[in-house]
């Protein structure tokens, strides 16, 4: 079954929580297209976290990747995935802002729950994947957002891949067992 092979990427964030120091930044960071930008995206912490590690990935509520696992999704070659190079106040690390711009709502409608607006998802509660994703090529849909929501899905050989590295911040819940609550238990 199509939703054996998914994963929600959720937040984890005992490392904090971070906000676009600029409104370039925020523009960049909410457009729903591949962008060519020629400065780094700067952020600050908005909220400290539980702990001083310095994590894989950081929320803002988008991505902020670390170069180890910039360098670990960068080989599977997405042409729907960009990576923007990203500053954080007061981190001399580098980070990248993750930009999914693939758009996916292939929704089991009576196992789901979501708010649609204007004719797109752009609310998740919970969902299930119909098995009519299936009829795409796997390339084409190895990560995306449902529908226009800020649910980011994943197929399991990224998953794999990632969760191999002993990642910090990076944490993925099957599609079977995710909900919108799913982070906070």
């Amino acid at each position: 079954m199509i939703n054996q092979e998914y994963y929600v990427w959720t937040e984890d964030c005992q490392f904090g929580l971070l906000d676009a120091a600029n409104e370039f930044t925020e523009t960049v960071q909410n457009k729903r297209e591949l962008l060519s930008v020629d400065e780094a995206l700067a952020y600050r912490i908005t909220t400290q976290g539980d702990c001083d590690l310095i994590p894989d990935v950081y929320y803002s509520p988008k991505y902020l990747l670390s170069e180890k696992l910039y360098a670990l999704l960068r080989p599977f070659d997405l042409d729907y995935v960009q990576f923007i190079p990203a500053k954080i106040d007061q981190k001399p690390e580098k980070f990248y802002l993750l930009k999914v711009i693939n758009f996916i709502s292939l929704i089991d409608d009576k196992k789901s729950k979501v708010t649609i607006r204007r004719g797109s998802i752009k609310g998740v509660d919970r969902f299930l994947l119909s098995n009519e994703l299936a009829n795409i090529n796997l390339s084409d849909r190895l990560m995306f957002k449902v529908g226009h929501s800020p649910v980011t899905v994943v197929h399991k050989s990224i998953v794999d891949t990632l969760m191999a590295q002993n990642l910090q911040g990076v944490r993925f819940i099957p599609v079977t067992a995710w909900s919108a609550w799913a982070g906070t238990r």
